[in-house]
C-alpha cells in the first residue's frame, strides 16, 4: 500500500503486473485486507485513506469497516471520521459512512 508511483513502476517492470495500474492494484490489496486482514493491518490501511485516488480511498474505508466488524479491538472510528471531515468524493463519503456504521 505504501508504494509511490516511481516505486510501483520499478516493481511492475518486466512482469505480467505491468498491465495493472497502481490504483487498481491498491484497490485489490484493500479488498484482500478487508476480507482477511487483522488488527495489524489497520495502520497500513489508515495510511492509504489519504491516497490521491478515490477508488483506493473508498475501498480502504470499506476494508477498515470490515476489519473493525471482525475485530472489536481495532478502533477504526477516529481515522474514518477524520477522513470523512475532509472527503469530497460522494462515493468515498458513502463508503466512509457505511464503515462507521459497522
Amino acid at each position: 500500500m505504501g508504494l509511490g508511483a516511481a516505486q510501483f513502476r520499478k516493481w511492475q517492470r518486466r512482469t505480467a503486473m505491468r498491465r495493472i495500474h497502481r490504483p487498481q492494484l491498491l484497490r485489490n490489496v484493500a479488498v484482500a485486507l478487508g476480507n482477511v486482514g487483522t488488527f495489524e493491518d489497520v495502520a497500513t490501511l489508515v495510511g492509504a485513506l489519504d491516497d490521491k485516488q478515490a477508488l483506493v480511498r473508498g475501498h480502504v474505508a470499506w476494508a477498515l469497516g470490515q476489519i473493525a466488524r471482525r475485530n472489536p479491538e481495532a478502533d477504526c472510528r477516529p481515522p474514518l471520521e477524520a477522513r470523512l471531515a475532509v472527503e469530497t468524493d460522494a462515493e468515498v463519503i458513502a463508503e466512509l459512512r457505511a464503515a462507521l456504521r459497522s
